[in-house]
């Protein structure tokens, strides 16, 4: 079977943005690649874990020295970001060597820890090269995320450039959904749902969104994703379902 690769920005998002499509494409059998564009340096959960801002996970403000951790620097966040995201994936069923780190955030790079459409763009023609049979999702150009848009509108710029002979395929993230609900503003190109198709399906997506609630410090886990944006896990666990769009749409 052709493979199918999916371009994830942060950590969290192949979970929270494109879980049950992951899931379901493995359980078909297809070769399914997870593409980490980020090390996921850049969030607001860094303060909330370090106990510098009020946690709206944990109901309360962490204390690192009482709690008996060290505070986390940007490269230790990092690293607990990625483990998150290698578990995650365990549980859709991604294989570890169909799960790809790339490293645009690193502040060593000309564009430092911010993601630019050029740095996005490079990295998808990297795997069309790599397998140019392949079908190629990400999140929507529409995103209100900078990051995930500059994806979304480098994967739709090369598909319509031929650079892309199968399909193309535009997720809506939680929180643009949230904002597009809050404006009753429609799905772009009218979205359809993809839902669970059975039990199994919701339960690995339910677990991979388990992997980013683990607090264990002393075994490296921080669950940075719920210290992000609890509020998004708790509505997708809750009703299970991503919006995608065509190109163009």
């Amino acid at each position: 079977m052709r493979p199918v690769i999916f371009y994830a920005p942060h950590p969290d998002d192949e979970t929270l943005n494109m879980g049950i499509t992951i899931a379901e494409h493995v359980a078909a059998g297809r070769p399914t690649h997870v593409v980490l564009l980020t090390h996921g340096r850049v969030t607001a959960a860094l303060n909330a874990i370090n106990g510098a801002a009020y946690s709206g996970y944990w109901k309360a403000t962490h204390n690192p020295a009482a709690e008996g951790y060290e505070p986390l620097t940007k490269d230790t966040l990092a690293e607990a970001r990625v483990r998150e995201f290698h578990h995650a994936c365990g549980q859709l069923g991604v294989l570890p060597e169909w799960r790809h780190i790339e490293y645009l955030d690193n502040p060593g790079s000309t564009n430092g820890e911010n993601v630019t459409y050029s740095e996005a763009r490079g990295v998808i023609e990297k795997y069309i090269n790599m397998f140019p049979d392949a079908d190629h999702y990400t999140l929507s150009y529409h995103d209100i995320h900078p990051e995930h848009a500059a994806a979304g509108q480098a994967l739709l710029d090369l598909y319509n450039a031929g650079r892309i002979q199968y399909h193309v395929r535009f997720i809506i993230s939680m929180a643009t959904r949230n904002d597009l609900e809050s404006r009753g503003a429609p799905i772009p190109g009218g979205g359809w749902k993809d839902t669970p198709t059975n039990d199994t399906i919701k339960q690995k997506v339910l677990n991979a969104c388990r992997c980013y609630s683990a607090w264990a410090p002393s075994l490296g886990a921080y669950a940075v994703g719920y210290h992000s944006v609890a509020g998004q896990f708790d509505k997708f666990t809750a009703n299970p379902f991503h919006y995608l769009h065509l190109a163009g749409q």
